[in-house]
């Protein structure tokens, strides 16, 4: 499997590496494809698999969320997955996450951990969001996605 990550960075106020996002968003998708996550698509070996991450700055995450979600704040992570038109060919696009790194860093702060770990955590959030899990639709929907983005930190050195 190839995976191609494309990563835009549309905000100047936190330092990141493009490279280091890509490398973090391929690491996470080789550990939920190795654990089967995968198994529900009908995705062959020699498929590439293709997704897009753009880093922008609060005030056009908030414009965003607003736009398609109706929520009037700032988000750290929202994902738009275009598995519904899947068609079975050499390539497969996953679809696009948008991550606020001044939220992230916010955050980070907050909860005791590095900013890469909270970028990785927001990564493995938003591909989880990209192959169908909600965690909006249940308290055991919630649940099971925490723990698999408990499992993709636990696995993953950011």
């Amino acid at each position: 499997m190839k995976i191609l990550v494309e990563v835009l960075n549309r905000q100047r106020k936190i330092k990141l590496s493009s490279k280091r996002v890509a490398k973090v968003a391929r690491q996470i998708i080789r550990y939920l494809y190795q654990s089967k996550e995968f198994s529900k698509f009908q995705f062959e070996k020699n498929q590439i698999l293709r997704i897009s991450i753009v880093l922008i700055g609060k005030e056009r995450m908030k414009e965003i969320n607003f736009k398609y979600r109706g929520k009037k704040y700032v988000t750290d992570v929202l994902s738009f997955s275009y598995l519904e038109d899947i068609n079975i060919s050499k390539e497969l696009y996953l679809g696009e996450i948008l991550i606020n790194p001044e939220k992230a860093k916010i955050q980070a702060r907050e909860y005791g951990v590095s900013l890469w770990q909270e970028i990785t955590r927001l990564l493995g959030h938003g591909i989880l969001h990209l192959l169908g899990y909600d965690h909006e639709v249940s308290e055991t929907h919630a649940r099971k996605m925490g723990k698999l983005e408990q499992k993709i930190l636990s696995n993953l050195k950011p």
